[in-house]
């Protein structure tokens, strides 16, 4: 699935925060995967404790049913957190090349979401269909996208919906550019109140 929000975005950017750019192919060509990663200051997925790598493995389950692109597929099909896990344990040992490193340096290291940085921030998305509902008419590009969300059931304005359901799946992409993140944050995310008496 392609969104609007990462064109020019995340697509472009490359894979990871490091990017192929950074690959010197030909100087890797002897190395496995997972020295070529670690060179380039990647952490594995796997090298987490084992009870921290379920949740793991489901997050980037959701960011891959996001941004997976045909380079970028593992397998036809759905694909689990098991078939992902799987794939990375598999290839790590494998001598390394451009199409792997790809693919591995995507789904098989640690990375940040959206989710993750809203945490850091202390901020949460924005629950209220009414508040969603008068952003609807500022999404400009977006707006196409967002009207093809099937919204959850419920009485509550439907373009406020459909804009809660976006924000919710979208909120599993990976954050890598942060002109894309900072769109995310004014489509979706709870406008802070100021503080009573921190001015002045």
């Amino acid at each position: 699935m392609s969104s609007a929000l990462l064109k020019g975005g995340i697509a472009s950017v490359g894979v990871g925060s490091v990017g192929l750019g950074g690959w010197a192919i030909s100087s890797h060509l002897n190395n496995t995967v997972a020295s070529v990663l670690s060179s380039k200051g990647y952490k594995l997925t796997s090298s987490l404790k084992e009870s921290e790598q379920d949740a793991a493995w489901k997050k980037v389950t959701r960011t891959y049913q996001l941004e997976v692109r045909r380079d970028l597929k593992i397998k036809e099909g759905v694909v689990t957190d098991v078939d992902l896990k799987n794939w990375c344990s598999q290839n790590m040992k494998v001598q390394s090349n451009e199409a792997l490193l790809r693919k591995s340096s995507k789904w098989c290291v640690i990375y940040s979401s959206f989710e993750d940085k809203l945490k850091e921030e202390g901020v949460e998305l924005e629950a209220d269909t009414d508040s969603l509902k008068n952003r609807y008419s500022t999404l400009g590009e977006l707006t196409g996208e967002v009207s093809k969300i099937t919204p959850d059931s419920g009485t509550e304005d439907e373009n406020g919906r459909k804009l809660k359901k976006w924000c919710e799946k979208m909120v599993h992409l990976s954050y890598s550019d942060d002109s894309v993140y900072q769109t995310f944050k004014k489509h979706c995310v709870k406008a802070t109140t100021p503080v009573a008496g921190a001015s002045g």
